[in-house]
């Protein structure tokens, strides 16, 4: 095979390369600085704070990752040097992902021509998938980037009819070295792709085929050192996943679209121009069939790992980890477009992608709205605001995995008296905390997909809703213990009393006809029964079902119960059991709630109640449509 050369271009090629690249830097740096931190990032940084490299590879790569060190190390040092930063910790993944864009249309003028480049470049500047993963702080934009940087060497070692130079030996092996320390799917694509070569070596002058072997060899050595934490990762450890749910049949047409912008006209217009050599007859009609076939299988064979681990083992899959073979599936599509289209038409075809890539990103996926505005910092900003209307009258409680995650904005944003509670820490010290507070109001920040009984304890203690908010995975609530008439509670039994003897207690049948009636959106639902002790009690439980009444068939089951707690004689205890509704048809359904008195105690029943959440674009936004 022989490949072009960028210095080939016309001006006219240049001019539309150097609009694309703008366009890609454009989405990737507008207003970098105000693009917020997210959950992934935290987490990563949280792993920054260590005293030497030694214990940072240790503690916060080997005990505390699942991913290779590179991407840790390095932004180890970006934090010594810049602090937590968001601009600075950002900036140069955002310009490794421009970089990507800039390979992909080398690599397609390499394999194809320069139209192939130009225009699968044009849908890597705009697709959501590449823009998204730019902006954030972790391996996926350098892993893409040293994808696309090796392949670039690896066509120049195999298929250039040039020398072979030790610089191009060397950055090929660099950069599968740095493929490799930056995440698992970089480093399998990686190996993907070096493996590929040798099936070319065969028919190489000697010179060209050591070239290569050595070029490999090195990668291997230069990764030596890193296997003692590959292996504790996959053997030790034993999990580069499984916080992930299992994919589904339509995984792949989701990918799809979503790289698509989720717009169905983005789509069509990207299905046409797939499509357009065949129908105006620019085909390229040259043997390029074994690139093509090295194209998909680089796509094909991660993708189909993933899955299958991702089914027989622990969910692993999901969009990101597409994003490093992405790239040669995009290539292949657009293949087909020779050398011979006018400058016009391809003008046209590559700013219809741009344009189209753009308002679909901008206007209908609202993507600076959400990325720029998320959870951690936007509750900080919803918190500041109430704080300067109610003063001291309120207080604010705050919700994500690790307290550092919402003490990081909320503390610039000059917070009082706020509390930070955790996965770590039990939900009923969190209901006792909100049973002690004296203020009539209360702002709730609830991150990373919070258990609905974190939002329903703070509702059932402060039940009137002043504002609400709803971002990627987080709520924010300022509540009031003042009746404002917007009364979130919705109550099914008061002041039940339960004389000792009795296990089965309070028990309420709840139609769902009669919640979809009041809230047709539904996707959460919680109850809540709030108790105060007769008799010490030590366990109780709330068990919520739903029930197909005809059959008395059990379809859902959930409780929540208070285990080895004393709660002493006169006390009160709140029991919470919600959840985000499942597939089922609620239609005709019936939700059945009671209090389990495993003790038979006495106890008062002072009110059972219900809350209910409605569906919310925002919440699942970055990865699903805005419906």
């Amino acid at each position: 095979m022989t490949f072009n050369k960028t210095k080939d271009l016309t001006r006219y090629d240049k001019i539309i390369l150097l609009i694309i690249i703008v366009v890609a830097a454009f989405l990737r740096l507008w207003q970098l600085y105000d693009v917020p931190f997210m959950h992934d990032e935290f987490s990563a940084l949280s792993r920054t704070r260590y005293d030497n490299l030694r214990d940072l590879i240790h503690e916060g790569v080997m005990l505390g990752d699942s991913h290779p060190a590179g991407v840790q190390v390095f932004l180890y040092l970006l934090v010594n040097i810049f602090g937590w930063s968001e601009f600075w910790l950002k900036l140069p993944f955002a310009l490794m992902g421009v970089g990507s864009v800039y390979l992909t249309f080398v690599i397609a003028n390499q394999w194809f021509n320069k139209n192939v480049g130009l225009v699968s470049a044009a849908f890597v500047t705009v697709s959501e998938l590449f823009v998204f993963y730019s902006q954030l702080a972790r391996p996926y934009s350098p892993g893409l980037f040293f994808i696309l940087l090796l392949v670039y060497f690896w066509n120049k070692i195999l298929f250039d009819k040039r020398d072979v130079t030790l610089w191009t030996c060397a950055g090929f092996a660099l950069s599968a070295f740095f493929a490799a320390e930056t995440q698992m799917f970089s480093m399998a694509q990686a190996g993907l792709i070096a493996l590929t070569g040798l099936f070319f070596i065969k028919n190489l002058e000697k010179q060209r085929r050591k070239a290569y072997i050595w070029s490999c060899v090195a990668a291997v050595i230069l990764y030596l050192p890193s296997l003692p934490i590959f292996y504790y990762q996959l053997f030790v450890y034993g999990s580069i996943g499984g916080w992930l749910a299992k994919p589904t049949s339509a995984f792949f047409t989701d990918f799809l679209s979503y790289s698509m912008n989720y717009s169905k006209l983005f789509i069509f217009s990207m299905l046409i121009i797939a499509l357009l050599p065949f129908i105006i007859g620019v085909r390229n009609r040259r043997g390029k069939t074994a690139i093509r076939i090295i194209c998909l299988v680089w796509f094909v064979v991660p993708f189909a790992l993933a899955f299958a681990y991702s089914l027989l083992k622990e969910p692993i899959i999901q969009f990101s980890t597409l994003i490093f073979s992405f790239p040669f599936l995009i290539i292949a599509v657009f293949s087909f477009f020779n050398e011979e289209i006018k400058i016009k038409p391809l003008c046209a075809v590559v700013g219809w992608i741009l344009l189209m890539g753009v308002v679909s990103l901008v206007v209908d996926r609202q993507y600076f709205k959400q990325v720029y505005h998320q959870g951690f910092d936007q509750m900080a900003v919803e918190m500041k605001d109430a704080q300067e209307r109610l003063g001291d009258s309120i207080s604010f409680v705050s919700y994500s995995d690790r307290t550092l995650m919402t003490e990081f904005y909320q503390k610039r944003a000059g917070i009082n008296k706020a509390k930070y509670f955790c996965e770590d820490d039990e939900l009923i010290d969190y209901q006792q905390y909100l049973m002690s507070l004296d203020e009539d109001y209360i702002g709730v920040g609830l991150t990373d997909h919070a258990d609905v009984p974190w939002e329903l304890s703070a509702v059932a203690e402060y039940p009137y809703l002043v504002n609400e908010n709803t971002w990627f995975t987080t709520r924010y609530l300022t509540l009031s213990k003042i009746d404002n008439g917007n009364n979130l509670l919705h109550v099914l039994k008061e002041n039940v009393e339960v004389q000792k003897g009795e296990e089965w207690v309070c028990g309420y049948n709840l139609p769902a006809d009669e919640v979809l009636k009041c809230e047709p959106k539904l996707e959460r639902i919680g109850f809540v029964a709030d108790i105060q002790a007769v008799d010490t009690l030590n366990r109780l439980a709330l068990i919520v079902e739903i029930i197909e009444p005809e059959t008395e068939e059990k379809l859902f089951w959930k409780g929540y119960e208070i285990n080895n707690q004393t709660i002493l004689p006169g006390q009160r205890v709140m029991l919470t059991s919600g959840f985000f509704i499942p597939d089922i048809d609620l239609n005709g359904k019936v939700f059945k709630t009671y209090i389990w008195n495993f003790d038979f105690k006495a106890l008062n029943v002072n009110g059972l109640s219900y809350y209910t959440v409605k569906k919310n674009a925002y919440f699942y936004g970055l990865y699903e449509p805005l419906k």
